[in-house]
């Protein structure tokens, strides 16, 4: 089941990605639906299998691994929600910005789903 909702997560997130230049709106919506999941998903997994005690009790590289870029995914969630906004009220100038995060954060979803299969 776990899986099932990160695929979905991963589908919303590139269907966001093929609407970003034609219809602004349906991208921001399909990119808040995706954090909402994750952030759903997240706390799921935290309050039944104790994922973070999991991490800190014991040395595992992969999971390790699998924290960080996931941290790192939750970063990147909150930068790229705030610029978006930002940038609906018209401050264009930070697009740019924007673009840069959102690479990273396709890329380290990208990570978070695989390695996700790995440490399960």
């Amino acid at each position: 089941m776990l899986h099932g909702v990160s695929t979905l997560v991963v589908g919303l997130i590139l269907a966001g990605l093929w609407f970003r230049g034609r219809r602004r709106g349906l991208h921001l919506g399909l990119m808040i639906a995706a954090f909402a999941v994750d952030l759903g998903l997240l706390w799921y997994i935290e309050a039944t299998r104790h994922a973070a005690e999991k991490v800190v009790t014991r040395f595992h590289p992969l999971i390790w691994f699998h924290a960080g870029v996931s941290l790192v995914v939750l970063a990147c969630y909150v930068a790229l929600l705030s610029l978006g906004f930002r940038m609906v009220q018209g401050e264009m100038r930070l697009r740019r910005l924007h673009r840069v995060v959102a690479v990273t954060f396709v890329i380290c979803r990208g990570l978070n789903y695989v390695t996700s299969f790995l440490v399960a």
